[in-house]
Order: structure tokens, then C-alpha cells, then sequence
């Protein structure tokens, strides 16, 4: 289906035109890139918060398996020469005690020796008695034992068990620690073949983590949101300053928001706003951290994320307005200069179109533009003098006619002679005379007939019979004649005095030079294939090759040159008559015989060719 008609204006397809390969395609364009670059914006940013992940979780992990060794080294060196002491402290007097004690800060001192960041170990005996190394733990023991952390490791003998503690929300310890810190809680339960007292139930050591800086530092940047630590139910375990935050969005997460995130780590969710309560749409980030159990989160705003984005946005934004301002700009000058001038040529020359021949268009657009205008103008001009000319030629060519008219009383009054002088040759019973003013007037009367183009080829035949009475006449009978005529053609139509020309050529120039036989010229007429074919054919001496084409080819004639201009006259009439649905055709052999071929139309009735000005 096409786009425009050919009736559209060139106005309508410009506009058309601009709008489909220009505007729109820009506009693709900058849709396309503004969701490229929301796309790509958003992968960064959540890039640099998996990122951030990354670095906590690699601090984590390096700070629990630290924590892991130097509890193991405290509990298995010298052949858990700690646990003796500790177990020793209980029961033994102050003296004895004091020594158990110094000496077991000693032991304290080089398994931490390492690490700077390690706040207390403590032992709880299973009578509920506790024993603290370099600092007293204040969180209370009931609490304690109800974190997971702490029955697992009740549950595996001499393995390491580590919890995660948030010094906001959880102080440990009487000294004032920084608020925000994460602190790490390893616990080892020793089986009776590492407590050989049986009187410890659990040996616990308290470090602290550099992940609690990260986790607060990347809490500061908008872009990176809000970053915890859960477990694997989804409690809270850390997130520093922004506790409230945390433990508003792990509220609003369900089970199957958990479920969307073990997938693929990152989920799109709407929650209300810990600060305002409305509804936003925030992504949620997970990664494993640590231990299995424990997950890294991040709850950002989604349209943080795209904070950069809606910068790229603006800048696309106005790069296509500048765009598309310029292409105004551009098309109002095209319009005014190239398009509107042409319109209002065309406009021109429809009004020519309907006659009106005092059109004239003003000059205006560009130099081509206004050159085309001037020159349409000029043409506008020059036709309207040749029409007047023409028809002040026309108008004479009328007053010539009307004398022809006049003149036609001639021949006329040849005719009258003529039938005057066959009336006293049958009177004076000379049959001869009368026979020749007979055929003179047949060939007289046809050739005057000038308002009838066509005749049958009856009617043709019949003329050219009175001619060739003449001419038998004229040449002794030096020839016979023939006719060989197929019924179905007499009543074909064919122009007038077609056969004539040919005939008297091939009696002048083939039959009377022979000097001795009787030549003999035939004469048929046939149809094939919608055409009628006329051959006259006689025995004659032939013509030249050379004579042939002069024949066929039309030339330029100077005044008084009427030669040979029978043959050239048929075939130039045919033409005019048929066009290409004609031919003539001379084949000759030079003693022998002569034969020419025309072919036409066979038409029956009046046709379209008797109709054309030129036959009537």
C-alpha cells in the first residue's frame, strides 16, 4: 500500500516525509537511549552496592575466621592449659586463685597477641559461674543462651560457633565502646576430652570488626541505601545507626520477597518510607556473608538508583530539543524557499491547464526556483501568441477552403463535358468513344468524391477495371490482366485510389518496355490474421534493388519534381491511415518479375481511420 497518492500535494509529503523519516526516527532514538541509559545507570548502581557487599563480606569472613582460630589456639594450646586454670579458679582459695587468674591473662594476652581488637574472653562454668578475661561481659547470660550461635555450639563439641553482636543496640561491655560497632561472639564447648574437669560449658570470645566502619560509611551515601546483616530467618543481627531503618524494611519483606531474592540476589519491591510512611519502590540486594546463615542487604530507593540517569535524561532531553529546533528552523526555510515557490507554480499551472492564458506567478524562493518561474512565465507568454497566431493561420486556411469550394465548379463542368460527349458517341453509335468517356468519367468521378476517404475493395476494383480499360487502350493491348480476389475480402474497406499508383507503375515502368511477349498483371487480394494483403504482381523487366529502396525511402521534393510519386504516395497515405499496423513491400527480380505487398487492416463498416480529419 503506498504511502501517498499521486494526487497528494508536495506540501502533504513534506510534512509527511518529516515527520516519518526525521522527528519520529529522532524520537526512537531518544527513547531507545534513555532506556539504554536507565538500564545502564541502574546496573552500575548496583554494581557499587554489590561492590560495597563484596568488601563487607570479605571483612566479615576474614574477621570470623580470625576470631575462629584465635578462640581455638586459646582453648587447645599447652594442652588446654586454659581450661585448667579457669576450672582451677572456682574452687581454689584467693592465693591460688590470684595466681590462676595472672597467669591466665597471660595466656589471655599472647593467643590475642595479633589482633588489637579483641575485647573479653570469658568462660561459663555450668554451674552458672563465669570467669572474664581483660574485660566483663554485662550482657545477661539468660539472653545469651537463647541465640542460635550459642546452641549450635552447645550442640557441636570443640567447634567453633560465632554469633554477631551491634554495640547500638547490644552493649557488651561496661567500658564505653564507639556506638555502631559489630562485634563478633565466638563460642567453643569443650567435650569432656578437651575439659578434663567436665565443669565448663562454653568458652567464649568477643573481638571487634572493621565491618561495622564499612556498614556505617556506606550508610552515609544515598546511592548505596541501607546495609544490614541478617540471619538466615531474617532477623536482624547489624545495621549501626540505621537499626530503625533496617527493621522497618525486614518488616514490610515477606516470605516470598525472600523467596524472589535467593533467586537472583535482587528484587524491586514497593514498601512504605521509614521517614514519611508512603509508598516507594525500593531494590533489595542480598548476598551471602560470612557463614551460610548470615545474608548482607541493602534497601536503596529505586529512584536513587537513577539519580545519574534523570542527568543523562535532561541532557538528551535538550540535545533533542536542539535538534528538533533546528530542523524547524531548517524546514520553515525549505518550505518558504523551495516548497511553497513550486506549490504556487503548480497552482499556475492548473490555471493554465483550464485555460486561462493571462496566468502569471510572482518570482520568488531561490535562484533555480525563480529562474524555473520566469522561464514558465515566458513560456505562458509564448503560447499565447501562437494560439492567436494559430488561429489567425486557421482562419485563412478557412477562406482558402471557401475558395476551393468555389473552384470545384471545374471539374465539375469536365464531368458535364465529358457525359455530353458519351451521349453523342452513343447517338452517333460509336461504342468506343462511349466506352473510354465511360471510364474516364468512373476514374473522373472517384478522384472528385473528396468527402469519401474509403472504399470497398468492390468499389476499388471496379475504378481500377475503368483504368485499366484506358490503359489496354492507350498500349495496344500490350498486356492482359487478372484478378484474383477472395470473396471474403470485396466487402473490406480500403482507402481510395490505393491500388491505382501501383498499378500504373507496374504497366509503365514493367509491361510496356517489353518489347516482344504480352505482359501479364495480376491483381488478388486475401486475409490472414486480421489483415488483408493486396499484391499486384506482373512479368515485366523488374526493378533494381537500389530503384526499390529510393522507392520506399520519402525525400525531399523541389518545386515542379512529381516523379516517381505514385509508390511513395501509397506508402506515405498507409502511414498516415495505420501507423505500424501497415507495410509495403517490393520484391523484384530484374527480367523476371515484379511483386508488391500491402498489407492493412482488414476493417469491415465504418473504423476508427475514416474518422481521423485527414479523410474527411
Amino acid at each position: 500500500m503506498k504511502l501517498f497518492s499521486k494526487h497528494s500535494s508536495l506540501k502533504t509529503i513534506y510534512y509527511w516525509s518529516f515527520v516519518t523519516l526525521i522527528v519520529i526516527p529522532i524520537l526512537l532514538v531518544f527513547l531507545a537511549s534513555l532506556s539504554i541509559s536507565r538500564y545502564m545507570v541502574q546496573k552500575t548502581a548496583v554494581s557499587n552496592i554489590q561492590t560495597s557487599q563484596s568488601g563487607i563480606r570479605t571483612n566479615l569472613s576474614e574477621a570470623v575466621q580470625e576470631t575462629s582460630l584465635q578462640l581455638s589456639h586459646l582453648v587447645f594450646v599447652n594442652d588446654s592449659e586454659v581450661l585448667s586454670l579457669a576450672a582451677g579458679m572456682e574452687n581454689s582459695d584467693s592465693a591460688l586463685r590470684y595466681q590462676y587468674s595472672t597467669r591466665l591473662d597471660e595466656l589471655f594476652r599472647v593467643s590475642s597477641a595479633p589482633s588489637q581488637n579483641t575485647l573479653s574472653a570469658m568462660f561459663l562454668m555450668k554451674d552458672g559461674y563465669s570467669i572474664y578475661s581483660k574485660e566483663e561481659i554485662r550482657l545477661p547470660w539468660e539472653e545469651m543462651k537463647e541465640e542460635g550461635w550459642y546452641q549450635k555450639a552447645l550442640e557441636r563439641k570443640d567447634i567453633v560457633s560465632v554469633g554477631v553482636f551491634d554495640s547500638s543496640f547490644q552493649p557488651l561491655t561496661y567500658s564505653r565502646l564507639k556506638n555502631g560497632e559489630c562485634i563478633l561472639g565466638a563460642a567453643l564447648s569443650p567435650s569432656i576430652q578437651v575439659d578434663r574437669s567436665g565443669e565448663i560449658e562454653m568458652v567464649m570470645l568477643f573481638t571487634i570488626t572493621p565491618v561495622g566502619d564499612l556498614i556505617r560509611k556506606y550508610n552515609k551515601d544515598p546511592l548505596l541505601g541501607v546495609t544490614f546483616i541478617t540471619d538466615s530467618e531474617g532477623k536482624l543481627l547489624f545495621a549501626g545507626e540505621k537499626r530503625e531503618e533496617a527493621q522497618s524494611f525486614l518488616e514490610n519483606l515477606s516470605q516470598t520477597d525472600w523467596g524472589f531474592l535467593e533467586k537472583d540476589g535482587i528484587l524491586r519491591v514497593s514498601m512504605p518510607d521509614p521517614d514519611s510512611g508512603r509508598m516507594r519502590d525500593y531494590t533489595v540486594i542480598e548476598s551471602e556473608a560470612g557463614q551460610h546463615e548470615w545474608r548482607i542487604v541493602t534497601c536503596v530507593r529505586t529512584g536513587s538508583l537513577t539519580q545519574a540517569y534523570n542527568r543523562i535524561a535532561a541532557m538528551l532531553f535538550v540535545v533533542v530539543g536542539v535538534l528538533l529546533f533546528l530542523f524547524y528552523l531548517f524546514s520553515r526555510f525549505f518550505l518558504r524557499s523551495i516548497i511553497v515557490p513550486v506549490h504556487t507554480m503548480v497552482e499556475g499551472m492548473k490555471e493554465l491547464e483550464d485555460g486561462n492564458l493571462d496566468t502569471h506567478i510572482e518570482p520568488a524562493g531561490q535562484n533555480e526556483i525563480r529562474t524555473m518561474i520566469h522561464s514558465f512565465n515566458r513560456m505562458v507568454r509564448r503560447l499565447k501568441a501562437t494560439i492567436t497566431e494559430n488561429e489567425q493561420v486557421q482562419q485563412k486556411k478557412h477562406e482558402a477552403e471557401v475558395r476551393a469550394l468555389q473552384s470545384q465548379i471545374n471539374p465539375h463542368f469536365l464531368v458535364n463535358t465529358l457525359n455530353s460527349i458519351r451521349f453523342m458517341a452513343q447517338v452517333s453509335r460509336f461504342e468506343g468513344i462511349r466506352k473510354m468517356a465511360e471510364a474516364l468519367i468512373r476514374i473522373l468521378s472517384c478522384s472528385f468524391r473528396g468527402n469519401i476517404s474509403f472504399y470497398t475493395v468492390k468499389e476499388e476494383l471496379e475504378v481500377l477495371d475503368s483504368y485499366l480499360y484506358l490503359m489496354k487502350i492507350r498500349y495496344s493491348n500490350g498486356f492482359e490482366s487478372a484478378y484474383d480476389v477472395a470473396p471474403d475480402c470485396l466487402d473490406c474497406r480500403i482507402p481510395r485510389l490505393i491500388l491505382q499508383p501501383i498499378v500504373e507503375n507496374s504497366i509503365v515502368h514493367g509491361l510496356c518496355e517489353k518489347e516482344e511477349d504480352i505482359g501479364h498483371l495480376t491483381i488478388s487480394a486475401k486475409r490472414k490474421g486480421g489483415f488483408l494483403y493486396l499484391t499486384v504482381e506482373d512479368d515485366g523487366k523488374g526493378i533494381p534493388q537500389e530503384e526499390i529502396q529510393s522507392l520506399l525511402k520519402p525525400r525531399e521534393r523541389k518545386a515542379g519534381d512529381n516523379t516517381s510519386i505514385g509508390i511513395e504516395n501509397v506508402f506515405t497515405r498507409l502511414k498516415l491511415y495505420f501507423g505500424e499496423d501497415c507495410g509495403l513491400e517490393i520484391e523484384s527480380r530484374q527480367g523476371e518479375f515484379t511483386r508488391t505487398v500491402i498489407r492493412m487492416p482488414a476493417l469491415t463498416g465504418e473504423n476508427e481511420y475514416e474518422q481521423s480529419p485527414d479523410c474527411r
